[in-house]
């Protein structure tokens, strides 16, 4: 028993091994694609909120003026 048990692990320990290693592998890129997915999330917010400032601006100056207009 012991020595075909032996032949066993002899035999899938190798792909056992190298289906962990490929498992961790994956996970850690996996991690760190997410990790870049994030910061560029944060990079767009930025974005968006400079966007949002000068929207407002836009807005108030257009309002200025609709106001110096005559009425129709």
């Amino acid at each position: 028993m012991d020595a075909s048990l032996a032949q066993y692990f002899l035999t899938q320990g190798p792909f056992a091994v190298l289906f962990v290693w490929l498992f961790w592998s994956s996970r850690k890129e996996a991690s760190e694609r997410e990790k870049q997915l994030y910061q560029t999330i944060d990079d767009q917010n930025e974005i968006l909120k400079g966007f949002s400032s000068k929207y407002d601006i836009v807005i108030t100056k257009l309002d200025d003026i609709e106001d110096r207009l005559p009425p129709r």
